[in-house]
C-alpha cells in the first residue's frame, strides 16, 4: 500500500535550521478520496487559523512538499492523528533535528474536532431569536438583514471561529463603501447603520459563546464606533414648523388627517400607531394604551398610557370602525413596513413639505411638551425612552424662546 501511493524523492541537501519556520507551511496535508464515479483524487484541507478541519469521507491522508520545483507526496495514513504525526516527523527530518532533541512539535488535532460553518452558526441564532422574542418579527427581520449582509462580505470564510476583529473592521469598511435606496435616489451607508449592524453581530457572537458553548473570542468586543461628521454635531432633532403641519394637514383626506394628527399628539412610533387597535383607545378616561400583542411588542417592552388632548378625541371618534385596527388599509389589515411613510411623502409632495418623515411627529410632540413646561421625567414615560438621555436630547429651546429668555438680560441687572 505504502509504495503503491507513495511518489519517491531524490535526496536533497539538509536544510539550516532557520528554514524551520517555513517548513510549517510547506509541509501540508492533503486528503485522497475516491469520487462518485470511481476515481481517485486528492483533495484540500479547509483549514481554521493553524488547524486543520478534516475531510470525513474514507480515503488516505498524505503529506506533500517541494524540494526546487518538484512536488512530492507521502502516505499519512487514514486517520487525522496519523496525518499530524507523520507531518511532524516529515517537518523534523528536513530541519535535520534529532527525535529527542529540541524538535518543534505542534500540537495534535484532535480527530473528532469540529467546527461551526457559519451558515449554521446564523440558522442557530435567528431560530433563537424567533423562540425568545415572537412578538418582534421586525426585529427578527433587521438581524436576518445584518447576517446576510455578514456572509455576503466575510469572503470565503467558511467557520465562525476563523473569524477576528481583522474580519469585522474589513467588514465596516466594506459596508461603508456601499450604497442603498433605489434608482437614482441612493446614499451611502450610514455610519449608524453600521454601528447598530457590529452590535448585531456582537450579540450573535456572544450567542455562539454562551448559548452553544462555542470556544471563541467575541471579534466584535469592545469595537470602535463609526461616526460622521454631522452625527458629530449634537444639533437638536429636527421638528415640523406650525405652518409645515397646516399644510400636511390640509393635503390629508379624513383618515390621513386622524392618522397623521394622531401621531402628532401622542408621540407614538410608526410600529405602535400601525399595531393601535380600538381596545387600546379609551374614551372614557381619555387615554392610548401601548399594549403588546401576539405579533407585537412595544420598543423596550414598555407599556405605557398616553393621555389624549382634547383634539383628539374627535378625530378618533369620526373614524369608522370596519377592523380591529384604528387605522388599517382597505382590506381591513395593517399597513405594511413602508406603506405609511410612502403615503406621508404623496402628502408632503402635495404640501410641498421637504424632509417629511414619520418620526419627525414624535420629535415635534416631545419638543413641545418640553417647550410647554413639562418636565423630562413626565416626557420620557409619555415616549417610552428606557434611558433618559435619550429624551435629553429635545431640551435645546427654539429660536423664539432662546429670544425671549435673552431679551430679559439688561446692563441693569
Amino acid at each position: 500500500m505504502y509504495s503503491r501511493f507513495t511518489n519517491k524523492s531524490e535526496p536533497s541537501p539538509p536544510l539550516q535550521p532557520s528554514a524551520s519556520r517555513s517548513l510549517k507551511k510547506q509541509v501540508r496535508i492533503t486528503k485522497k478520496i475516491r469520487t462518485a464515479k470511481g476515481v481517485w483524487q486528492f483533495i484540500s484541507l479547509q483549514r481554521v487559523n493553524s488547524r486543520y478541519v478534516w475531510d470525513k469521507r474514507e480515503g488516505y491522508y498524505y503529506i506533500e512538499w517541494w524540494e526546487g520545483r518538484r512536488r512530492c507526496r507521502q502516505l499519512a495514513g487514514q486517520t487525522p492523528t496519523q496525518a499530524t504525526e507523520t507531518q511532524r516527523r516529515k517537518r523534523n527530518e528536513l530541519i535535520g533535528e534529532m527525535a529527542t532533541g529540541g524538535r518543534q512539535r505542534l500540537p495534535l488535532a484532535h480527530e473528532d474536532e469540529a467546527f461551526t460553518r457559519i451558515p449554521d452558526a446564523v440558522e442557530f441564532f435567528t431560530t433563537h431569536i424567533q423562540t425568545h422574542s415572537p412578538a418582534k418579527p421586525r426585529t427578527l427581520e433587521r438581524y436576518k438583514e445584518v447576517l446576510s449582509h455578514f456572509e455576503r462580505l466575510i469572503g470565503k470564510k467558511k467557520y465562525v471561529e476563523a473569524i477576528s476583529r481583522l474580519h469585522i473592521d474589513d467588514y465596516k469598511i466594506a459596508r461603508s463603501k456601499e450604497s442603498v435606496g433605489k434608482g437614482k435616489v441612493t446614499r451611502k451607508v450610514a455610519p449608524s447603520t453600521i454601528n447598530f449592524e457590529v452590535t448585531v453581530l456582537r450579540s450573535f457572537f456572544y450567542y455562539l459563546m454562551r448559548e452553544r458553548g462555542i470556544k471563541i473570542e467575541n471579534p466584535c468586543a469592545h469595537f470602535k464606533m463609526l461616526r460622521a461628521a454631522k452625527e458629530r454635531l449634537k444639533s437638536k432633532p429636527q421638528v415640523y414648523t406650525q405652518d409645515e403641519i397646516n399644510r400636511l394637514l390640509a393635503a390629508c383626506n379624513a383618515a390621513s388627517h386622524a392618522m397623521y394628527g394622531t401621531l402628532l399628539l401622542t408621540g407614538l412610533r410608526k410600529e405602535e400607531l400601525a399595531h393601535l387597535s380600538w381596545d387600546d383607545v379609551d374614551f372614557r378616561h381619555g387615554v392610548i394604551r401601548v399594549r403588546a400583542k401576539d405579533d407585537f411588542m412595544p420598543k423596550d417592552y414598555e407599556e405605557r398610557d398616553i393621555p389624549m388632548p382634547p383634539d383628539l378625541i374627535p378625530l378618533l371618534k369620526d373614524l369608522p370602525r370596519a377592523a380591529d385596527w384604528v387605522f388599517p388599509v382597505q382590506n381591513g389589515n395593517r399597513f405594511g413596513r413602508n406603506e405609511m411613510l410612502r403615503r406621508l411623502k404623496r402628502i408632503a409632495t402635495r404640501a410641498k413639505v421637504s424632509n417629511a418623515t414619520l418620526h419627525k411627529f414624535r420629535h415635534t410632540y416631545a419638543t413641545r411638551l418640553l417647550e410647554q413646561g413639562a418636565d423630562i421625567v413626565t416626557v420620557q414615560h409619555l415616549l417610552g425612552h428606557s434611558d433618559i438621555e435619550t429624551t435629553r436630547k429635545y431640551l435645546s429651546p427654539d429660536d423664539a424662546l432662546q429670544r425671549r429668555a435673552t431679551d430679559r438680560l439688561s446692563l441693569k441687572g
